[in-house]
């Protein structure tokens, strides 16, 4: 059994126990060992508990069900049944948000830049898909609806069919618990089917509508998953190049954590405007597409693959220009790999060379089985000790562009810490993934690529990209057409 899953093991074994623990001294000191104690009455106040209980009941991991129970025992067969709708959807929104933000941050810029079908998809048809999710049991409740904070679903959305779409689950369970007699559970049920029914045929009726004018949830999910197929099958292969030029030196080019290669189709078609031969590879990872390869197994891939393109094209050395967790890639096989022999350039963009927060997200829930990199990312983890300490050659200059707006290396995160041969350059209007779309950004890199002294560097970045009117973003149409580029 590896270190890293011994750790994630205990970790999630120390969480689930800690939660437990909450539970139990809840259920000793307030309720005395029943929740008959806690909900004794119809009183608002019974009322009021119940529905604070149901908010944090996700933290317990208790089921939906159970709550349901509880409330049909406790308030009756329809009260209890109203009572848990609007509990659970009360519930949705405690997880809601904490995934809105890392959505916002970080998953919103992504799908939009990668995944375009996917994100018109959540965008434009969340309703439909929270309604089906809540209608079938078989979807974790509590797991939507973090994953529907992270995909930036709207909130007023996730509440309102969260509510209506679970109360055909609830009714059931609160009719368990109020022991209800064969009678009223017929009575209930036939009138649960004429509510279901007034719900979901305005709905139906709309999506056929809708995908009469090509733009219902069934057009757009095979949409998604056309989209899907050509990203895993198409658009990481590597196009040959058949015009690298021996004379020029190229740019290699390095993309983040969980992106793909699409995501430099942009930063590639600048560059090569600006004249230089640009060349970049898949490094691997979920699905074969995502990168979630290990740092130090992808540079020493990455070398691999640098010193074939370098026997079959002739060049004698490359630039590196990388992003995010391809900082870190292209540092280790520099500084730890002896890649410094052929690169005497990198610039990185918003790597996060101080580690970032964002990994305890994915540690703290079952990715941290599987993902060596979001360990190597880890504040104060030994990788990063490991490369704050290594030698800098002479020959070597390494360039940071860094922001104080960019929420995964946030300012001076983004530069790594070496006395005197390392060039931090501020970029402070932009974002993580703003770094890869921008004509500033491309012009900056251009310049400081060309023979200028390093003491001069500051200078060329005043007179290229002015931080008080900072260049706008590629239009979407013009970030969309270049999609299918490499």
């Amino acid at each position: 059994m590896s270190r890293q899953f011994r750790i994630a093991l205990l970790i999630e074994a120390l969480l689930i126990v800690g939660i437990l623990g909450l539970g139990l001294i809840f259920w000793h000191v307030v309720c005395d060992e029943t929740m008959k104690t806690c909900f004794k009455s119809d009183s608002p106040a019974s009322m009021l508990g119940f529905l604070l209980l149901s908010i944090i009941r996700p933290l317990f991991f208790s089921p939906l069900g159970q709550a349901a129970y509880i409330a049909g025992d406790s308030f009756g067969l329809w009260l209890g049944t109203l009572l848990t709708a609007l509990g659970a959807a009360l519930s949705s929104m405690l997880l809601y948000f904490p995934g809105h933000l890392i959505g916002k941050k970080v998953v919103r810029p992504w799908l939009s830049a990668n995944l375009p079908s996917t994100w018109r998809l959540i965008r434009t048809q969340d309703y439909k898909l929270i309604f089906i999710s809540r209608w079938i049991p078989i979807f974790p409740f509590d797991i939507c609806s973090l994953i529907f904070g992270v995909a930036d679903f709207h909130a007023r959305q996730v509440f309102l069919f969260s509510f209506l779409g679970c109360i055909p689950e609830v009714y059931i369970f609160a009719s368990l618990g109020a022991g209800a007699g064969n009678g009223l559970v017929y009575v209930g049920i036939k009138t649960l089917s004429i509510a279901a029914a007034l719900t979901t045929l305005p709905l139906i009726a709309y999506e056929f509508m809708m995908r009469k004018k090509g733009s219902g949830l069934w057009i757009a999910t095979k949409k998604v998953y056309y989209e899907l197929v050509y990203e895993a099958r198409v658009n990481n292969d590597i196009t040959r190049n058949a015009v690298y030029s021996a004379d020029k030196i190229p740019i290699v080019l390095l993309y983040g954590f969980f992106s793909s290669r699409k995501t430099l189709a942009v930063m590639e078609k600048l560059l090569t405007h600006e004249g230089y031969d640009v060349m970049s590879f898949n490094l691997g990872g979920s699905l074969g597409v995502f990168f979630t390869r290990g740092i130090p197994e992808t540079a020493e891939f990455i070398d691999r693959k640098i010193q074939r393109q370098m026997k079959r094209y002739g060049f004698k050395k490359v630039h590196v220009v990388a992003h995010s967790k391809g900082g870190l890639v292209a540092l280790w096989w520099l500084l730890r790999l002896g890649g410094s022999k052929y690169c005497d350039k990198i610039i990185t963009m918003g790597t996060p060379f101080k580690g970032t927060w964002l990994t305890y997200l994915a540690i703290f829930t079952p990715l941290g089985f599987f993902w060596k990199d979001v360990w190597q990312m880890r504040p104060g983890c030994s990788f990063l000790k490991q490369l704050h300490e290594s030698e800098v050659p002479d020959n070597l200059q390494i360039h940071c562009l860094y922001s104080r707006e960019d929420k995964v290396a946030v300012d001076q995160a983004g530069v790594f810490s070496f006395p005197g041969k390392v060039d931090g350059i501020p970029m402070h209007h932009l974002s993580h993934f703003q770094f890869l779309a921008r004509r500033d950004v491309a012009a900056t890199i251009a310049n400081l690529l060309k023979e200028e002294p390093l003491q001069d560097v500051t200078d060329i970045v005043e007179k290229r990209a002015p931080r008080s009117s900072a260049p706008s973003l590629l239009k979407d149409s013009e970030i969309d057409s270049q999609k299918s580029v490499g």
